[in-house]
């Protein structure tokens, strides 16, 4: 008869640490995978050799599409991987002398300390690189821009449109310190672009 009790306080005692489990579970359950489209205005922060000021250089700004990847660890620290392509002309004395395309690939680690409410503000901080190509300057042959690694900051906001769907609001600031050389002669250039984001993504 007590062998009979202890089985059926032993089976409660069970029965409650599984719902207790199962609670816990369903508390922390987070989407682990999310996918972005975004529209970005990039505006550069540009700053150029000293060497070059007669001639006042200036980077265009410009709108591009940007797709990004993010994964989350935990329900609050998430990774996102941006890519996407702009184009960048470049102005001398007012007048457009050249273009440069740009591949920035971006990867950050975010932190959301509101995780699962339906604003959801975000920080987040890591690294980038700056791929120029097709770069080209008028009236010369010999024109490239070097490639650059640099850090990248970050801060945004995803409200909850639905269980999946976000409507998302991002800035990001990235350092890119590089080289431009012209007909042969190295002259520093910092690209810097300021990104301003507005997209919709969806969580899985």
């Amino acid at each position: 008869m007590m062998m009979k009790k202890w089985y059926g306080l032993a089976a409660a005692v069970g029965m409650v640490l599984m719902g207790a489990v199962q609670t816990v579970q369903a508390a922390d359950d987070y989407q682990t995978f999310g996918i972005r489209f975004r529209a970005v205005y990039v505006m550069p922060d540009e700053s150029f050799d000293s060497r070059l000021n007669s001639l006042s250089p200036e980077l265009s700004s410009n709108i591009i599409p940007e797709l990004d990847l993010e994964y989350f660890f935990t329900k609050n620290f998430s990774s996102e991987l941006i890519l996407g392509v702009t184009k960048l002309n470049i102005k001398l004395s007012n007048q457009t002398a050249g273009s440069t395309y740009s591949l920035p690939p971006t990867l950050t680690l975010k932190y959301h300390p509101l995780a699962g409410n339906t604003i959801s503000p975000y920080i987040g901080f890591g690294m980038n690189v700056m791929v120029p190509f097709d770069s080209k300057l008028n009236g010369v042959s010999d024109f490239k821009i070097d490639p650059c690694v640099g850090w990248a900051a970050q801060a945004g906001t995803d409200i909850k449109v639905t269980d999946n769907i976000y409507f998302n609001l991002d800035y990001k600031y990235l350092n890119a310190d590089t080289k431009a050389r012209i007909a042969g002669v190295k002259y520093k250039l910092d690209l810097n672009p300021h990104l301003f984001g507005i997209g919709v993504g969806y969580r899985f």
